[in-house]
């Protein structure tokens, strides 16, 4: 669930590897999502896991979310406005590399 007092961010990656894999697409189709909302979408030059691309990290919760394509949108817009995580795009295998990102996205927001 998010807290309410923040305003969300989801930040997508659009380097090499996870733009090869279509992440500006999902960029522009997370936006019109959620056109009209509070939640913002910014771009990310990269998290350091190439290799899980596309990315997106939720802020300020710190959701990781790897492989994403533009059918899970959808899902990750409910997750965003408080509903459950999508457990199946979360994928923990480098947890000290998810902590590292989320604690400079939280020092890069205020």
């Amino acid at each position: 669930m998010r807290d309410s007092t923040e305003t969300p961010i989801c930040y997508v990656c659009v380097n090499t590897s996870c733009r090869s894999g279509g992440s500006v697409a999902i960029m522009e189709a997370l936006r019109r999502k959620v056109d009209g909302t509070d939640i913002d979408v910014r771009e990310q030059i990269c998290f350091g896991a190439c290799w899980m691309g596309p990315n997106v990290v939720l802020h300020p919760e710190g959701t990781w979310y790897c492989g994403v394509e533009i059918g899970d949108l959808d899902e990750i817009v409910a997750h965003v406005k408080g509903g459950l995580p999508v457990e199946r795009l979360i994928d923990l295998s480098d947890a000290g590399l998810c902590e590292q990102i989320a604690r400079i996205l939280k020092t890069a927001t205020g």
